[in-house]
């Protein structure tokens, strides 16, 4: 097994070591003055956690947490919360910070399940080793490479992501990883091989065929490529950027724009406006990184 591989082994240990999960009632919880309270001990809670805690209890996340005073959260949150009494929640903490409250049927499949995941592209026919990861509650993701694939700027890859929160499910994705800078894109490969791995129900995971994904990957290598070749008019780019803003947001699109002119030549053509997007995708969290990838392996196959 590679080096690379043992130490984000290494990490993701370190990282489970801190978690564990509680199945209590609602009313285990409570807003004291300025602070979350757990069974009578003051916690952390992340944002993702603070707007589950809200819907739960049917109050909008933004107004609790942007505009109520202290003392009208403790107010509502705690009478709501208190008329659900016994209803059960797993509610799931990385030391004193809860990052999750799921139902206690949620099944899951945490990084620590990569691990078997990782062990088998290590050691397949075709080894993969890691370039670059982010381990996160919300939006984990990992890619891999493989090992001796160092030939050119572009490398096909495979994009595994996972959410612990309830957010998303354990995925897999055929992509293309850029060594220059570093930026990717992401491609669905659900139509050729077993891909998404739900948090409920059978949680077996079991890794489809590399060669298989990275047969997809490989494709759309040569794809970006020959988006070289593929020169844009104005209005081209113009329907680009106002697809962006549909699917991804206006400040996505502004920076996208921002970067295609400082860092791309203004996008003269699909390659230049593909990795435009990519590169852009570095400036946002985990969760909207992925989704600017996967716009970008789309519209590099429009």
């Amino acid at each position: 097994m590679n080096e690379k591989t043992l130490k984000l082994i290494e990490a993701i240990n370190a990282y489970d070591a801190l978690k564990w999960d509680e199945v209590a009632p609602a009313n285990s919880i409570n807003y004291g003055p300025l602070h979350f309270w757990y069974k009578g001990r003051h916690i952390d809670v992340t944002d993702t956690a603070a707007r589950q805690l809200c819907v739960l209890n049917g109050i909008p996340p933004a107004f609790f947490m942007d505009t109520m005073r202290w003392d009208e959260k403790m107010s509502v949150f705690n009478r709501l919360n208190e008329e659900r009494g016994d209803t059960e929640h797993m509610f799931r903490f990385s030391g004193d910070t809860l990052y999750g409250v799921v139902s206690p049927k949620y099944r899951r499949i945490d990084n620590s399940r990569m691990l078997s995941i990782l062990e088998t592209a290590a050691d397949s026919g075709l080894p993969l080793m890691p370039v670059k990861y982010k381990l996160d509650t919300d939006h984990s993701r990992i890619v891999l490479v493989p090992e001796h694939a160092q030939v050119g700027e572009l490398t096909p890859s495979l994009t595994i992501t996972n959410s612990e929160c309830g957010l998303a499910s354990l995925n897999l994705w055929a992509g293309v990883y850029r060594w220059v800078c570093t930026n990717g894109l992401m491609v669905p490969v659900g139509d050729i091989a077993r891909s998404r791995w739900f948090h409920i129900g059978n949680a077996a995971i079991s890794l489809p065929d590399i060669c298989i994904v990275l047969n997809r990957s490989v494709e759309y290598v040569q794809l970006l490529y020959e988006a070289r070749s593929r020169y844009l008019r104005p209005e081209d780019k113009v329907r680009i950027l106002n697809n962006v803003s549909e699917v991804l947001g206006q400040r996505v699109a502004e920076k996208v724009s921002d970067v295609a002119n400082a860092e791309y030549s203004g996008a003269p053509t699909l390659y230049h406006a593909v990795n435009a997007i990519t590169r852009t995708a570095q400036m946002f969290r985990p969760q909207v990184q992925s989704d600017v990838e996967r716009f970008a392996g789309r519209l590099l196959a429009a």
